[in-house]
C-alpha cells in the first residue's frame, strides 16, 4: 500500500557523490524524495553511506573519533558532496562539499568556502536512529544531553552559540579553579568567571527548557504508537538547582541563573579542592521515566529502551519541524532488526510519509511492494539501484 506523505517538507537530498570515503573509491547516487532502502549483508557500506549524510549535516561523524578514520585505506583524502534543495539555500539546488585528509577539513558551500564547521550546522539539518542509540536511555547524562543538544543546534544558531560559549566558559573556569589549588584564591578572578558562566548557563538551560516543553508530549505520544498505547513516556528536564522543573519547564528556565549563582557560593569550596565545576547545564539530565514504574535508565528491558529511544529521535523530527519549518532528513540505520514484528509494522507505520528517509536494511523484501520506496543494493562499497 502506497504511503500517504506530506507536501510540506522542503529539505531533500538530491545526490551524493562520494571519493575515497570509507569502503567507497567513487560513488555517485540519486535519491528518491520519499524513501530510500539500502539492502545488502554486513560490513558492504550501508551504515557509511548514512554516515556520508550525516557528515553533509553536521560535519562530523557520529561513529569515528577522527577525520583521518573516513578516509579510505591507502588513499590521502576523501570528499563528501551533496546536492539539496530547501529554502535555506541561497540558490536551488545547492552543494555542499567536504574535503578532508584527515587533519585538515574544508568545507564549501556551492564552491565558496565555510569560515567554520559550525556555520553548516542547521543547513541540512538530519535525525539518525541507530541501534547505539540505546544510549540515550541507559546510559550516563552526557548521551541524553548530547541527544538534545544535536537536536538544539540544528534548530537555533543562538542556541548553537549560546552552548559553545557556555562550553568555552566552563573550559576555562575549571582550568581557573585547577591553578588555584594550594595557592590563596583570587576572588575578584573567580567572580569574574562566576558571572559569565552563570550568563551562559542560564541561556543554554532556558534553550533546552523550551525546547524541551515542545519536545516532551510530542515523545510521549509517539511512545504510546509505537507500544501500542501499553505505556506512557514522560520526560523532563533534572537539574539539583530546579527540582521542580519536572511540573513545570519555563518557569524553571527564569530561575535557573540565580539557582546556579547560589549552588556555586555552596560548593565553592569543593570546587577549589577538586578543580572542578560542580553545577550548571553540563551536571543536568533528562529524566525518562514511566509512571507506576519509575525511571527507564535503571529498570528498562531492552525492548522499552527501544521504543523509548525511537520516540525521542521522532519526537525530534517534530521539534525540528516546530522550530524551523523544515523536517531533517530522517536516517535509520538497521534499526528494524532491533524490534519484533508487532514493533516493527508500528515503527514503519509511523515514520513512512514525514519526510525524506534513508533506511539501511538486511531484510529488504519487507520494503520491496511498496511504490513510495527507492529499492538500492549495496555491495563492497557499491551502490546499486
Amino acid at each position: 500500500m502506497a504511503t500517504q506523505f506530506r507536501e510540506c517538507h522542503s529539505l531533500i537530498l538530491k545526490k551524493i557523490e562520494l571519493r575515497n570515503f570509507r569502503n567507497y573509491v567513487r560513488q555517485s547516487s540519486e535519491f528518491s524524495e520519499r524513501v530510500n532502502i539500502f539492502s545488502g549483508a554486513n560490513a558492504q557500506g550501508k551504515t557509511n553511506l548514512l554516515e556520508a549524510i550525516y557528515l553533509l549535516a553536521l560535519g562530523k561523524s557520529f561513529r569515528a573519533g577522527h577525520d583521518r578514520e573516513l578516509v579510505r585505506h591507502d588513499c590521502q583524502a576523501f570528499s563528501v558532496q551533496g546536492m539539496l534543495t530547501g529554502d535555506v539555500f541561497p540558490v536551488q539546488p545547492s552543494t555542499i562539499t567536504i574535503n578532508s585528509d584527515g587533519s585538515r577539513k574544508k568545507i564549501f558551500l556551492n564552491g565558496t568556502p565555510l569560515r567554520k564547521q559550525t556555520d553548516l550546522v542547521g543547513m541540512a539539518k538530519v535525525v539518525l536512529f541507530a541501534p547505539e542509540d540505546l544510549q540515550i536511555v541507559k546510559s550516563a547524562p552526557s548521551f541524553r544531553r548530547q541527544f538534545l543538544d544535536i537536536g538544539l543546534a540544528q534548530c537555533s544558531s543562538i542556541y548553537r552559540d549560546d552552548l559553545y560559549r557556555y562550553t568555552a566558559v566552563l573550559t576555562q573556569r575549571n582550568r581557573f579553579l585547577k591553578d588555584q589549588i594550594g595557592k590563596r584564591v583570587d576572588r575578584n578572578e573567580l567572580a569574574a568567571w562566576n558571572d559569565q558562566l552563570i550568563k551562559y548557563a542560564n541561556r543554554v538551560a532556558a534553550g533546552r527548557y523550551h525546547g524541551l516543553a515542545i519536545l516532551a508530549p510530542i515523545a510521549s505520544r509517539y511512545h504510546a504508537m509505537v507500544s501500542n498505547q501499553r505505556e506512557e513516556l514522560h520526560v523532563s528536564y533534572k537539574s539539583a538547582l530546579n527540582p521542580a522543573s519536572k511540573s513545570s519547564l519555563e518557569p524553571a528556565a527564569e530561575t535557573y541563573g540565580h539557582a546556579l549563582a547560589a549552588k556555586l557560593h555552596e560548593l565553592e569550596y569543593a570546587e577549589l579542592a577538586r578543580g572542578l565545576t560542580l553545577a550548571g547545564p553540563h551536571r543536568d539530565d533528562l529524566m525518562l521515566t514511566i509512571p507506576d514504574q519509575g525511571e527507564l535508565r535503571v529498570y528498562a528491558s531492552q525492548g522499552q529502551s527501544r521504543t523509548a529511544a525511537l520516540a525521542l529521535k521522532m519526537a525530534l523530527v517534530e521539534l525540528i519541524k516546530e522550530m524551523t519549518g523544515d523536517y531533517p532528513l530522517l536516517l535509520l540505520d538497521d534499526v528494524l532488526s532491533e524490534f519484533d514484528n508487532e514493533r516493527k509494522s508500528a515503527l514503519l507505520e509511523t515514520v513512512m510519509g514525514i519526510t525524506q528517509t534513508f533506511i539501511t536494511t538486511t531484510d529488504p523484501e519487507r520494503f520491496s511492494d511498496n511504490p513510495d520506496c527507492k529499492m538500492f543494493r549495496v555491495e563492497g562499497g557499491a551502490i546499486q539501484e
